[in-house]
């Protein structure tokens, strides 16, 4: 899980995905499979117990709390369904 401090480390990761392209593969809403270096990790998008949107990653950068790419990338279509789930619901 990280914690956006800057849009420096949101800019950094989305250029970096932009550049691999990784393949995100929809599990459910919320939650991703996202290919990367040594294979996929499981990204999760969701609400905490305060309500705040938390995006977490089971790759090593994102344990250290670094924002990566496999988030992001998973963070795209995340919000891309979200939209559509919300317009559906009007």
């Amino acid at each position: 899980m990280f914690i956006l401090e800057n849009i420096s480390q949101l800019e950094t990761a989305i250029a970096k995905a932009l550049k691999i392209r990784p393949r995100v593969q929809f599990v459910n809403f919320g939650r991703y499979q996202v290919s990367g270096s040594k294979g996929y990790y499981t990204v999760v998008c969701r609400k905490d117990e305060s309500g705040q949107k938390v995006v977490a990653c089971g790759c090593k950068g994102a344990e250290k709390g670094l924002v990566c790419y496999h988030a992001v990338s998973a963070l795209s279509l995340h919000i891309g369904l979200a939209k559509q789930r919300q317009t559906a619901t009007i």
